[in-house]
């Protein structure tokens, strides 16, 4: 029924927006596709909505109703019954893979439909010549500065940029292979602890037991070339750090491994582990470690879907995500470049 409203609705107000903004497609009218393609194509052919008279001499038996919703009631019931069928379709055919003991099939099936579940979009614009409440937070941020930023652990970016803004930041520290480029980010995750914040860090390379002693030498200053090789020169300084550590953040530094996960982690258990852990700021080590939940098979494709999954967890959960990425090794240019970075043309 609701198809039928929400196509004599569009026929009504003939407001292509409708169309336009919500993401629609064929697959919500799976009893009217011909009539939905129809106005698809009249609006793509002639730039609007057809009349009803030169729809109802394509399709004499539709039937024409009165519709008093509002469009977005319109819009929800539609993708909620285009999801009922999507999940039904998708419970079944998981619960056959099953029956076929085919578990590692059925995990794949249900990454790959989650992805491709659609959600109803609402356009609700603001008129940025009216709306002048930013006036208020650029008043609040003179104020209190470290509500809208977190320090980045270096004094000269901070200069620049401010540090990470707190709800709208996605970064990616570029590095060559073997120059530093966990160092760098774990002194900004040791500077937002520093701050009290909720860190997480996803370490796809090093166990929690190496990056606890990289997090030792940066906070503590001790070797830690002394720390990873047991010289015992450095045991009661290094004994009495240890012991003041667990009382001297209010913060916590949470890390979370492919070992701890039974595998890589991609988006999907990224997010799983901010909303675990209520995190103030997730760091990445690194971009082309990270597993891709959509399983494309070419590396661009791959590097591609992490790169936007990432940004759209970013927007979603309005934490900082900082993560690193590796240069590319053949690179012969002079100076950096962003064509130096690995799959740059898909990490965006």
């Amino acid at each position: 029924m609701i198809q039928l409203q929400f196509l004599n609705a569009l026929l009504e107000s003939k407001d292509s927006s409708l169309l336009l903004i919500n993401n629609l497609s064929e697959d919500l009218f799976c009893d009217y596709k011909d009539e939905y393609n129809f106005i698809v194509n009249h609006l793509n052919e002639y730039g609007t909505i057809p009349d009803k008279v030169t729809f109802l001499s394509k399709f004499p038996e539709f039937d024409i109703i009165e519709v008093n919703e509002s469009r977005d009631y319109l819009i929800d019931a539609l993708f909620e019954d285009r999801d009922k069928r999507f999940l039904a379709k998708t419970f079944n055919d998981i619960r056959k893979l099953l029956n076929e003991d085919k578990t590692e099939e059925a995990m794949s099936l249900l990454a790959l439909r989650s992805q491709t579940a659609i959600k109803a979009k609402h356009i609700n614009t603001v008129d940025i010549t009216k709306d002048i409440s930013r006036y208020n937070d650029y008043v609040d941020r003179c104020s209190e500065f470290t509500k809208y930023y977190i320090k980045s652990g270096f004094n000269e970016l901070d200069k620049v940029i401010g540090g990470w803004d707190r709800q709208e930041e996605l970064a990616t520290i570029v590095a060559r292979p073997g120059v530093g480029k966990t160092w760098c980010l774990l002194k900004c995750a040791v500077a937002a602890l520093q701050q009290n914040l909720r860190v997480g860090l996803y370490s796809g390379e090093m166990s929690e037991r190496k990056v606890g002693y990289r997090f030792d030498t940066l906070v503590s200053h001790i070797s830690n070339y002394s720390i990873t090789k047991g010289i015992s020169d450095i045991a009661n300084e290094y004994k009495a750090y240890i012991d003041k550590l667990p009382e001297s953040y209010d913060g916590c530094f949470k890390v979370l491994t492919p070992a701890m996960i039974d595998g890589p982690a991609g988006v999907n258990a990224l997010r799983a582990f901010i909303e675990k852990e209520n995190l103030d700021i997730l760091f990445v080590d690194q971009h082309s470690l990270l597993e891709d939940d959509r399983k494309a098979r070419n590396p661009i494709d791959r590097a591609s879907n992490i790169s936007k999954d990432l940004k759209n967890l970013q927007v979603l959960k309005k934490i900082p995500i900082i993560a690193v990425s590796q240069q590319n090794r053949t690179s012969t240019e002079s100076g950096l470049s962003t064509s130096q970075v690995a799959q740059t043309d898909r990490i965006s």
